[in-house]
């Protein structure tokens, strides 16, 4: 296998819920990447407009960029293994075509709620109707369930995640006490009234505010692979260059378990009562 995955590092993945592998793209396949994903931001800020922080689907998009480099990093040598040995032998990376990328706004920071896949995006109504906490939590301790990558092409500290919050089917008192605290609206300024500086250092000390959080500090090319069931945010700046390879490790279960509760996610504006809701 041509990266190293320890014994040590397969139990702090578990307990922690991430763990990043250094440096696993080659400098030529870096170039390639890079000047793909300059084209993808300038797509996405077309599509979707210039505070954007994501393009998803590749294949969406194959008229207008070469999916070639994207497919490459799927493939690196022994990237795949070194997953495998984090999670199970179930586990592939998904497939360029079906992944996407993060990148940073255009014209003013901004930081996403803190949040947790996949419990955060739906009502709690349908959830324990349909799934449940005994459920939730044999999801929670199921390294075949949640395995996310966040692989950058430029220096990238936009993500923060809470080490041992994956594993936990009720959040702290303390944690809802942070969730609570703001909107989305207010991480986004939508009323501007707020300079860009201003803006910057809420949201940073919005991020700061979580109890155990740590800020991933992820250079050119780092492999990062978390339990996306855990407390984790994006927090962006439009002076730092942001693009960063976003996809999942998945497993025939994780997909099953996602074909069968797709219909129960919803948009943001349809699940804001999730700030007055109970504790997941």
């Amino acid at each position: 296998m041509k990266f190293e995955i320890t014994e040590h590092d397969i139990q702090k993945y578990r307990t922690d819920g991430y763990h990043i592998i250094p440096q696993v793209i080659p400098a030529s396949l870096l170039t390639d990447l890079r000047r793909e994903a300059t084209k993808a931001r300038e797509l996405a800020y077309r599509v979707h407009g210039p505070q954007t922080q994501r393009l998803g689907f590749f294949k969406d998009y194959a008229d207008e960029l070469d999916l070639t480099p994207f497919k490459n990093f799927t493939t690196i040598d022994g990237l795949n293994e070194a997953v495998q040995r984090l999670t199970s032998s179930h586990h592939q990376v998904k497939p360029a075509e079906d992944s996407g990328i993060l990148f940073s706004p255009q014209e003013r920071p901004w930081s996403t709620e803190w949040h947790r896949d996949w419990r955060d995006h739906v009502l709690d109504a349908e959830f324990q109707e349909h799934v449940g906490d005994a459920r939730w939590k044999e999801i929670l301790e199921d390294g075949d369930f949640f395995n996310q990558i966040n692989c950058p092409l430029y220096e990238d500290t936009s993500t923060w995640y809470v080490p041992g919050s994956h594993l936990r089917v009720h959040n702290t008192d303390e944690e809802m006490a942070v969730y609570l605290s703001t909107t989305q609206e207010a991480l986004m300024d939508e009323d501007n009234q707020k300079t860009d500086e201003e803006l910057e250092l809420t949201c940073l000390r919005y991020c700061q505010s979580m109890p155990g959080a740590v800020q991933l500090v992820l250079n050119p090319g780092d492999f990062a692979l978390y339990r996306n069931t855990g407390w984790h945010l994006g927090n962006y700046v439009p002076y730092r260059t942001r693009m960063t390879l976003h996809t999942h490790a998945i497993t025939p279960a994780f997909k099953e378990f996602g074909d069968k509760y797709r219909w129960m996610l919803k948009p943001r504006e349809a699940s804001i009562e999730r700030h007055g809701k109970l504790a997941s």
